[in-house]
């Protein structure tokens, strides 16, 4: 089976007639007629019902023809993808990540990313994780680092690392003593008072669904616009916040908070590139993410 065979397959369908479609696609009629012959040979079925006019696909006909479509649209693609990778020598990234995530990984990531590919360009699009999605699905973005926490189906994904979740207190909680910090029983954190991102941050749901799991009912929440609002507030000892690891390591806090781990292995979500379904990456699209998967650890 080869291209030529797939275009004057689909052609006959088409047309409904032999002779038409010999004459659009300026081969003879015989030839065409021989050619149908050799692939319902090949093929194993008949894929045209000569006994009427126009002619009818039989059921093997409809399954060739419409896998036949398939396979061109798909090439046409590769194409596309092909020609779009080289259209330019100097070719740009396009990033889709939060504002936290940005400063938290990009001095580590795009130093080495810029040794290996000087003439290659780097542009951030910062935004909220469900912005990130909407900038991947429009184009305006190649790459979107984001939690894979309820992902939406219409992307592939690389899993870039796990990130761990830190409960802030202004004051002392009932903890236990570990290797690395100190960490709080999950049951303990039921009735108390909560500084969280508001709707549709994906962080207050992933928490929200650690709370139902244990049975937690916080005594209440207060809504925060950001990470690092949720953590200064937390500081002052307004209510307890649970934010990113990152923000740990960021922050210059007001009052020195008690920052404690959330059971005794600590509580995490992935933390993923995401790129269209079915988008042809580059190479050094590809290498970004090695990058980022292997600063992360």
């Amino acid at each position: 089976m080869d291209i030529k065979q797939l275009h004057y397959m689909i052609k006959v369908a088409d047309c409904g007639n032999i002779t038409r479609a010999a004459e659009q696609l300026f081969v003879t009629q015989p030839s065409l007629s021989t050619y149908i012959s050799r692939t319902e040979e090949e093929l194993g079925a008949k894929i045209f019902d000569r006994s009427t006019s126009p002619l009818k696909l039989t059921p093997a006909g409809e399954y060739y023809i419409r896998t036949a479509r398939a396979i061109l649209e798909l090439q046409d693609k590769l194409r596309e993808d092909v020609a779009d990778l080289n259209r330019s020598s100097e070719h740009t990234i396009r990033i889709g990540l939060s504002d936290m995530r940005a400063t938290a990984l990009l001095p580590f990531v795009l130093p080495e990313f810029r040794r290996l590919y000087p003439d290659i360009k780097l542009r951030t699009v910062e935004s909220t994780s469900v912005s990130v999605e909407e900038n991947v699905i429009e184009g305006r973005v190649d790459l979107g680092i984001i939690p894979l926490y309820q992902m939406s189906n219409n992307f592939s994904a690389s899993l870039l690392y796990e990130e761990e979740m830190f409960l802030i207190s202004a004051g002392d909680l009932p903890c236990h003593t570990g290797d690395l910090r100190n960490w709080i029983d999950i049951e303990t954190l039921h009735n108390l008072e909560f500084i969280m991102l508001a709707e549709p941050a994906r962080q207050r749901k992933v928490i929200l669904a650690l709370f139902k799991e244990h049975g937690i009912k916080p005594k209440s929440i207060i809504d925060s616009s950001n990470h690092m609002t949720a953590y200064l507030l937390a500081t002052t000892g307004m209510a307890v916040a649970i934010v990113p690891e990152a923000i740990t390591r960021m922050m210059n806090p007001i009052h020195i908070p008690r920052i404690y781990r959330i059971g005794r292995n600590g509580f995490r979500w992935d933390i993923g590139a995401i790129w269209t379904e079915g988008a042809c990456l580059s190479t050094a699209s590809r290498q970004l993410i090695r990058i980022l998967r292997s600063q992360a650890h």
